[in-house]
């Protein structure tokens, strides 16, 4: 690992090769900030998100392009997401043990486990039940490592990245999945099923090995989770003003039992959208003829909700305060899925030009309510918790919207209508829109605003409490 520079100690998360010495600098608003942008940071977090965005498609893609029997489609479709929840408890209390690096470097390499497994199975007759057993283990490690990513991934930039930068950084980064989902489906719309078997396995190997290299070489770990765990002479306080210098605070307002029940419902939600409006909706009712419209909608959605991700992170998120963004981006969900619906209930279709157009619309919330929900979630919680507190939400998110996608896709697969389906997720996005409106009225600001604020009652560790 490299050294951070010694000019510049108060702040382990940046490397020499990414910082300059803390100097004070003032900027535009009159923050103070000695911090250069942390790149080496950056880049190692977002080919950690290319990865979760192929291992998030990987069931999708096996079950969508037919390379596992149909029977194990729902399998595909629901299983990765389950797993994805244990996932994330185990990544998010490992980055809170071991620190957000290490547990980084775990969750990637699961990743590469698990693709191991898979072409161990692929020696056995896909009508075995050794291939059953390595198929499952197979979609369960992968899911747990993809979703497990995203804990450590947050944390990290949360607390790595100055304050002003955080917003944008936190939504770019995350694109990197929506990328990794875009390249994966692409063989599928060229017909071809093997190739895209292909493909997935190839960037599920060798990506993980690429993020495990840059983490192990350029990756320090945080400087606030680094000062509690008392790693270094400062304290928290400390370590957070090397960060942001002199910028607010973030004021807390709320109790954790109800930052806990919004992130969750809105979670919820917008997992949902993501799961469904990328694979689900389209293998249930929209197929197309040998599946074109159903590989196509993952490929539209992946390459929309990157030039949304883009766009918004670079020109919105730190324009406007995170209240008005949220409210702002589960009020579009809700209307643009009322669209789907009013031309499905009006027309019935199951193809045509309008229908992809109305399916590629929906993927602009589903993009920025994961913004949304990407930037708060990690703002909300303190140091000294931010990985457990965060794998909390996202496996109960995960492990329900699993849990709803895959009863979707099975009471489709046995006659249910869209409308009913449609009607079951108005009722999750309308119940998300309420949660933002609440956070509207109740809660606190975090855009542009130092972390510290949340870890004003942490003291730093005494030598004999850290033994």
């Amino acid at each position: 690992m490299v050294q951070p520079n010694s000019a510049n100690n108060s702040n382990p998360a940046i490397e020499p090769l990414t910082s300059l010495p803390n100097q004070n600098v003032s900027n535009s608003s009159g923050e103070k900030s000695g911090m250069k942008y942390p790149w080496a940071v950056f880049v190692a977090l977002a080919m950690g998100m290319l990865v979760y965005g192929v291992a998030e498609s990987y069931g999708p893609v096996f079950a969508i392009g037919g390379i596992i029997p149909a029977k194990y489609a729902f399998l595909g479709l629901s299983l990765p997401y389950i797993a994805g929840g244990v996932g994330a408890l185990l990544s998010g209390g490992l980055a809170d043990r071991i620190g957000r690096k290490g547990s980084f470097m775990i969750t990637s390499a699961m990743i590469v486990v698990g693709i191991a497994i898979y072409l161990a199975g692929q020696l056995a007759p896909s009508s075995s039940s050794t291939y059953l057993i390595a198929l499952i283990i197979s979609f369960i490690l992968i899911g747990m490592a993809a979703i497990g990513l995203e804990t450590p991934i947050l944390s990290m930039m949360a607390e790595a990245v100055p304050a002003k930068n955080r917003g944008r950084s936190l939504v770019i980064v995350q694109n990197f999945g929506n990328i990794g989902v875009g390249i994966t489906f692409i063989p599928l719309l060229l017909g071809l099923s093997k190739t895209a078997n292909d493909i997935a396995l190839g960037l599920l190997f060798f990506a993980p090995l690429i993020a495990l290299a840059i983490a192990w070489r350029l990756m320090s770990e945080s400087a606030p989770w680094t000062a509690i765990k008392g790693g270094t002479k400062s304290d928290v306080e400390d370590a957070w003003v090397g960060q942001d210098g002199d910028t607010e605070k973030v004021h807390v307002s709320v109790g954790l039992p109800m930052r806990f029940l919004i992130l969750i419902l809105i979670g919820v939600a917008q997992d949902v959208a993501f799961v469904y409006f990328s694979y689900g909706v389209g293998y249930d009712y929209f197929y197309g003829t040998n599946g074109i419209l159903a590989a196509t909608i993952p490929l539209i959605g992946g390459l929309t909700m990157a030039v949304v991700g883009i766009v918004a992170g670079l020109l919105f998120v730190d324009r406007v305060s995170r209240k008005t963004f949220t409210i702002f981006s589960y009020g579009i969900l809700v209307g643009f899925w009322a669209i789907l619906w009013v031309y499905e209930a009006a027309t019935g279709a199951v193809s045509g030009l309008l229908l992809v157009v109305i399916l590629t619309l929906l993927f602009i919330p589903g993009e920025i309510t994961w913004a949304s929900r990407g930037m708060l979630e990690p703002e909300l919680f303190p140091t000294l918790k931010r990985g457990t507190y965060v794998s909390v939400v996202r496996f109960v998110v995960w492990v329900s919207a699993g849990v709803i996608t895959g009863s979707l896709t099975y009471l489709a697969d046995n006659g249910f209508s869209f409308n009913g389906s449609a009607a079951i997720v108005m009722v999750v996005f309308i119940i998300s829109l309420a949660m933002t409106v609440l956070w509207q009225r109740r809660g606190f600001e975090t855009k542009a605003m130092s972390l510290s604020g949340l870890d004003k009652n942490i003291q730093k560790p005494t030598d004999e409490s850290t033994k």
